[in-house]
């Protein structure tokens, strides 16, 4: 079985050259979320598959996203849907526990391939992604598990939430908790498979603090920006990004 890579501690420009656009990666995204609503997890995973080896990606952006979605939780933390968020954790740890043995043995080029294909009908066809019908465990098990693979399950988890019967409070609150559980549930799987999160220690440092910072950023940004423009340049983006990574996994693939 591959082991997972480790940063090259010789190379002192690239590693602080590595750290500081991780770091940004994090301050822009959480503050597109923080300020959005959405976006930021799926550019964070598009933007990390550009900067470190494929491998640690996903290990990463768990990370990344169970720091941001905590620190966004608490401001929503009396509007969760508890009655929700406890069969969909349940149903996320046997997602995951039955995803853990195979997922370092996907091909390389496969998953970024099908994180390109996913972020492109996250992006333009995200009712394909509706599963507002299933349990909620069943929802937990099949996006958790997915998250291992695909990495920015965001949209997905979204799209499973009743959100026409639930307030908006609620739906904020109780898709922050479901990520925050579905990353913690990641992190613990990865660290199953020996992954080693001390090697990878700076980038784990800048992508806190730049999380932290942009939350607070974005939350001052809330509501100061022309939505409808700002999607569009969003989804352009995502597009751009999703092309450019499907095609990095289909170029692993073919040679």
């Amino acid at each position: 079985m591959d082991t997972f890579p480790t940063l090259a501690n010789g190379d002192l420009i690239g590693l602080t050259v590595t750290l500081v656009l991780i770091s940004l990666a994090a301050f822009f995204t959480s503050s597109l979320t923080a300020a959005m609503g959405v976006g930021g997890g799926v550019i964070l995973l598009a933007l990390l598959a550009q900067i470190v080896p494929s491998a640690v990606v996903i290990p990463l952006h768990g990370a990344a996203q169970l720091v941001s979605n905590t620190s966004r939780v608490f401001v929503q933390r009396q509007h969760i849907n508890w009655a929700y968020i406890l069969p969909f954790f349940v149903g996320g740890v046997v997602g995951a526990a039955v995803l853990v043995p195979w997922v370092r043995d996907v091909p390389d080029g496969v998953g970024e391939l099908l994180l390109g294909i996913f972020i492109l009908i996250a992006t333009w066809r995200a009712q394909w992604l509706g599963l507002s019908q299933w349990h909620p465990s069943a929802s937990g098990g099949v996006t958790t598990g997915l998250s291992l693979i695909l990495g920015a399950t965001g949209p997905l988890v979204m799209s499973v939430l009743p959100r026409d019967t639930w307030t908006r409070q609620m739906v904020v609150g109780t898709h922050g908790m479901a990520m925050v559980l579905q990353h913690g549930i990641k992190v613990v799987a990865f660290s199953s498979m020996d992954f080693d999160w001390s090697a990878w220690w700076p980038m784990l440092i800048g992508i806190t603090l730049g999380t932290i910072a942009g939350n607070q950023f974005g939350a001052k940004l809330l509501g100061q920006w022309e939505e409808a423009q700002f999607k569009k340049a969003l989804d352009v983006l995502l597009t751009i990004l999703a092309i450019r990574l499907a095609w990095q996994g289909l170029e692993k693939l073919i040679t």
